[in-house]
């Protein structure tokens, strides 16, 4: 008996549940049944044919840089007797850093030039008392010699004291006094990011190669330059950078490579940045990296004068202007209708609308240039759309709320390009 009384409890219990079930459909359909409908009002409005300016930009990030970077490093060992700078201070070209205790270069130096003297006293003496061919020419070898390592001595010597290279900021010192220091490979000197570099050997007098040119030529001489840079930046005793002048180290992929030249103006924004500063394009490499399939072209703009406020390493968004057409006949995109072949704006006159063929040309921000059809000073209809919830406020956002609410309005086709529609989300 309990048994049975246990399935007629849950069978009264799945009965309420449906019940529940049910009421809750009826309420679900009532609410879309009576819920106020959705609606889409689709106006225009009148403006003036215009003549503005297209601009076209290739658009990149990458990274602010000094023009100039001077890693510096004793090309003799020795003892660090002083060291005249710190981190920050700046620094003129020629301008000491550092000294080693010049002791036992002077020592070295003072021998080869006692060596150099006798030598050329024992030809001249050869020369005078007749001495064979053969000894004349073993006594000049010998002069050779010895002037060869007296001038090695006195460079040894000269660098003895480091001086800066070029004019900037001191931005690492990693010497201190008593320190015993070893000869610096001569890789270590000045590179430039700009579009010329030069790189020095490391001693105050150190000779080196340089590299000079323009566009892609000096693209590779600057890169390598570069590298060298970051290379030895951290071994480096000293690292000077300058002041004033910079440079954007940045990529462009190879859709986009064969667009710029060097020369092309560019805008550039700090990161963090409000007001933009602008430069040109110094250089474009012809060898790409390659990452995921995608071939990165190095590109190096050139920061036009000494604007304030930049930073090396921080990072930078670039627009590169690649076309500009000033003066041309611009209407807002949205006013352009493509049907097959066929491309038109409905220009308005003597109180009628009539579609008017017309041959388009560049688009950019929201204009497109009207090459032939329609001119400055003709009316056009611009597509309006409204969408929002009959008698409601609607929901704010790109389509507001619709008649009877506070809806907002937008150009139709706002969003896309030729043939684009209207993107956004839907009002309340």
């Amino acid at each position: 008996m309990r048994s049975s009384g246990n399935h007629r409890s849950t069978r009264r219990w799945l009965a309420a549940a449906a019940a529940v079930v049910v009421v809750a459909g009826i309420g679900v359909g009532i609410w879309f049944a009576t819920r106020p409908a959705s609606t889409t009002a689709a106006t225009s409005k009148v403006e003036t044919v215009t003549t503005g300016t297209i601009t076209q930009a290739v658009s990149a990030s990458g990274t602010l840089e000094p023009s100039s970077q001077a890693n510096l490093s004793f090309a003799v060992a020795g003892r660090v007797t002083a060291v005249d700078v710190t981190a920050g201070q700046t620094v003129t070209a020629g301008q000491t850093l550092a000294t080693l205790d010049p002791t036992t270069l002077t020592a070295t130096a003072t021998q080869a030039q006692a060596t150099l003297a006798t030598d050329q006293s024992k030809l001249a003496t050869d020369q005078g008392n007749g001495a064979s061919s053969a000894q004349v020419a073993a006594d000049e070898a010998a002069v050779a010699s010895a002037q060869a390592q007296l001038t090695s001595a006195q460079n040894d010597l000269a660098d003895a004291t480091l001086t800066a290279t070029i004019a900037g900021q001191v931005a690492s010192v990693n010497l201190s006094v008593g320190q015993q220091v070893s000869a610096a490979s001569s890789t270590s000197g000045t590179g430039t990011t700009a579009g010329t570099s030069t790189a020095t050997g490391g001693g105050s007098g150190g000779g080196g190669s340089s590299f000079a040119g323009s566009g892609a030529a000096s693209s590779a001489a600057s890169s390598a330059a570069s590298s060298a840079a970051s290379s030895s930046s951290s071994s480096a005793q000293f690292v000077i950078v300058s002041t004033g002048s910079y440079v954007v180290n940045t990529t462009v992929d190879d859709t986009q490579v064969g667009q710029i030249a060097v020369g092309d103006q560019a805008v550039i924004t700090p990161s963090g940045a409000t007001t933009p500063v602008f430069g040109t394009v110094g250089s474009i490499s012809t060898l790409a990296s390659t990452s995921t399939g995608v071939a990165s072209f190095p590109v190096v703009i050139d920061v036009t004068g000494s604007p304030s406020g930049l930073y090396g390493g921080a990072s930078a968004t670039v627009a590169i202007t690649v076309k500009e057409l000033q003066g041309v006949v611009v209407v807002p995109t949205a006013a352009v209708h493509y049907s097959g072949n066929t491309t038109t704006v409905n220009v308005v006159a003597n109180g009628s609308t009539t579609p008017r063929v017309v041959t388009v040309g560049t688009a950019s921000a929201g204009d497109t240039q009207i090459v032939n059809g329609v001119t400055a000073g003709d009316k056009i209809a611009v597509p309006v759309v409204t969408i929002g919830r009959l008698g409601g406020a609607g929901r704010t956002g790109i389509f507001g709320g619709g008649p009877g609410g506070a809806g907002r309005t937008f150009p139709a086709g706002s969003g896309g390009g030729p043939g684009g529609t209207p993107g956004g989300g839907f009002g309340g």
